[in-house]
């Protein structure tokens, strides 16, 4: 599917662009990929997601942490899980130079937000 044009994801600098998306046949859900960007030094306000979800770190460093969990850092390379049963308390940009770029891939209802206020 083509890309759909970057859009503000809801935090301050951060844009998220839809890579890709795909109906579920039978469970009215779709498979989504979308890569998010986190401007230098980007933090997240704490937040929630209705799913649970895999990021992989594309560039960057990012810190993350959910609940009452140590902050965990993850680098280019490496993958996360989104929780959908704890708020995320912290996701930020390690790096104050640079951006942070990611790819976010959760299945959800089509309309739905994957990021949430508590």
């Amino acid at each position: 599917m083509a890309e759909e044009g970057k859009q503000q994801a809801g935090f301050p600098g951060v844009t998220r662009t839809i890579l890709e998306h795909l109906s579920l046949p039978g469970d009215g859900r779709e498979l989504v990929v979308a890569e998010v960007t986190y401007p230098p030094g980007g933090v997240a306000p704490r937040h929630r997601h209705p799913v649970g979800g895999i990021i992989y770190i594309v560039e960057g460093v990012a810190e993350s942490a959910y609940g009452d969990d140590e902050p965990r850092v993850y680098r280019a390379g490496e993958t996360l899980q989104d929780r959908a049963d704890l708020p995320h308390t912290l996701f930020r940009n390690c790096d104050s130079e640079r951006p942070l770029r990611f790819l976010t891939i959760y299945a959800l209802e089509p309309g739905r937000s994957y990021t949430m206020e508590p």
